[in-house]
């Protein structure tokens, strides 16, 4: 008979680590237990358990927030490495195993009703078992509040410390319906588009310069902005109605282009492009159904017309590879 070790930890479980990691990244209980699917009470109970089991103190908390000590973020690293090759000893088993549950998604809606919206039927056909709820909005979306396991975002370079993961670049493109053009003429330079009626997507409270260039070095160029908007697909509408000159992700408007509902301005300037992140809340602990969405999302931008590819490397990686995981899972092109 196999004797078990006389270890510390022989009463801890693998929830317990998760727990306490998940209340050391999110520095909070509550907002652990959001994340976990857990009660409050379960998550308190579980670090409490490790802390006994221990013998020390892993946090100290107040009314207010929570503070790790020293020995507690000694321990936060070491189950880091166990709950990777948990997850790695766990996954030899996931070909055999049919996804079931619940997955909650955030997409900005132009990537929402170009990309996603007419082929997420695929992932849910391949995926019986799952019921995805689809949150559409411009807004930065706030993971651990609103229980979002993966966050789709369109940005330059990744804005929080959460986990990002490099699905491609996305292109943009400076182009107008041929109507508007055709009244008020094709511009010949940058520096012409401020006696243009432009239509500005808001990423800030003010509307930003056009970045451009036709050579080594990006040029901020101020717009006389007619139309601003949060919203894409509406600047899009906008443009095709002959409203003015737009600057859209190249993915958004290349079926008009192709078309010729809509001609590109100043064909010779490249417009600053952003990048297209999958954001998962955990930096490790990484769900199945969350793997499989990232990896579905990865097949659908690497053949959308409009994107480029950036990088290699699939979401498997978020999992086992701490890199990965912080954000460098894909080389950063443009």
């Amino acid at each position: 008979m196999a004797v078990l070790p006389n270890g510390i930890l022989n009463e801890a479980s693998i929830l317990s680590l998760r727990c306490f990691v998940a209340v050391v990244e999110t520095q909070s209980f509550s907002s652990a237990a959001r994340q976990l699917r857990l009660s409050p009470s379960s998550v308190t109970k579980q670090v409490q358990s490790l802390e006994q089991a221990l013998h020390v103190a892993l946090v100290h908390r107040t009314t207010r927030r929570i503070s790790v000590t020293d020995a507690g973020e000694r321990f936060y690293e070491q189950c880091l490495a166990i709950l990777v090759q948990v997850d790695r000893a766990a996954s030899v088993f996931a070909p055999d195993r049919e996804l079931t549950g619940h997955l909650r998604v955030a997409a900005p809606p132009s990537f929402a009703a170009v990309v996603l919206g007419p082929r997420i039927h695929e992932f849910l056909d391949k995926h019986p078992g799952l019921s995805v709820d689809v949150m559409v909005s411009s807004a930065t979306p706030d993971l651990i509040r609103d229980r979002i396991d993966v966050a789709i975002t369109l940005q330059e370079e990744p804005e929080s410390k959460l986990a990002h993961f490099l699905l491609a670049a996305s292109p943009r493109t400076l182009c107008a319906a041929p109507s508007y053009l055709d009244r008020h003429g094709r511009p010949p330079s940058p520096a012409d588009l401020h006696s243009h009626e432009c239509l500005s997507g808001r990423f800030s409270e003010l509307a930003e310069p056009w970045m451009l260039r036709n050579g080594t070095d990006w040029q901020a160029f101020r717009v006389r902005t007619r139309l601003l908007s949060d919203n894409g697909d509406m600047l899009r509408q906008s443009c095709l109605a002959g409203g003015g000159i737009g600057n859209f992700y190249r993915f958004h408007v290349q079926a008009d282009l192709d078309a010729g509902r809509l001609e590109v301005v100043l064909p010779g300037y490249e417009v600053r492009p952003k990048n297209i992140y999958a954001v998962i809340p955990h930096r490790l602990i990484v769900r199945p159904q969350t793997r499989a969405f990232i990896d579905f999302i990865q097949g659908l931008v690497t053949g959308q017309p409009g994107t480029r590819a950036a990088g290699t490397g699939r979401a498997e990686d978020l999992a086992t590879d701490r890199a990965a995981a912080l954000g460098s899972a894909a080389p950063q092109t443009a």
